[in-house]
């Protein structure tokens, strides 16, 4: 992996064509729940599953509960035993699904709700998902927290680092980009503990995800 000083932060599709693909993804609905996850990253999310084969995904960041309605059933599809941990400050959600265990929480505290008692009943490998508020100080948070509890073969995913490159004013108010700055000050502060897996990142083009640098496995 490259010092992540030398990450290249740049994405092959166009801010006009990210503002097009950013309004169909805001709409986007799953079982008629929200789920906010592009067509690129929900075909990497598959590539990603079929290959890993995770026995826990834990998303930080609910929303509506679409993504992880749409993470059991797709551990399901690929036979495996689903087993989603969904994680947000209000965790209410329409619905109930014994495969999905939703915690209230803040991203900034997690260990409040994931001490390790319960973080040792998770089945490996982890596919992390850190999906809360994209702004600096909760994408680090939730970094440096999974950084003492991920195995070798884990992933974590940081969500949303695509707010560099849409055009529209609002998106600045993101603390300036967080999650890349987060991701790439963590990265530095870890330089030997993870690769960045530009298979998934660069799999449409470079960095053609919401994720840019983002797909991160554990060494």
């Amino acid at each position: 992996m490259r010092d992540a000083a030398f990450l290249e932060w740049r994405c092959d599709l166009t801010g006009d064509a990210l503002s097009g693909i950013q309004a169909g993804t805001l709409a986007t609905r799953y079982k008629g729940v929200g789920l906010l996850k592009s067509p690129f990253d929900m075909a990497l999310y598959l590539q990603l599953l079929q290959r890993l084969r995770p026995g826990t995904v834990v998303e930080v960041g609910t929303y509506q509960g679409g993504s992880a309605l749409w993470f059991a059933d797709m551990m399901g599809i690929l036979g495996l035993s689903p087993h989603v941990v969904s994680i947000d400050i209000s965790a209410n959600v329409g619905f109930m699904d014994s495969r999905i265990q939703f915690i209230a929480g803040d991203a900034l505290h997690l260990d409040d709700v994931m001490q390790a008692a319960v973080l040792d009943r998770l089945p490996r490998p982890w596919l992390v998902v850190e999906d809360s508020a994209h702004v600096y100080d909760t994408t680090r948070a939730v970094l440096d927290f999974f950084h003492l509890h991920l195995a070798s073969g884990d992933y974590i995913v940081v969500e949303d680092g695509v707010v560099k490159f849409l055009p529209e004013p609002h998106y600045r108010t993101y603390e300036e980009d967080g999650p890349n700055r987060a991701l790439e000050d963590f990265l530095a502060a870890n330089p030997d503990a993870y690769e960045i897996d530009r298979n998934l990142c660069d799999f449409y083009g470079t960095n053609v995800t919401y994720k840019p640098n983002g797909w991160l496995r554990r060494r």
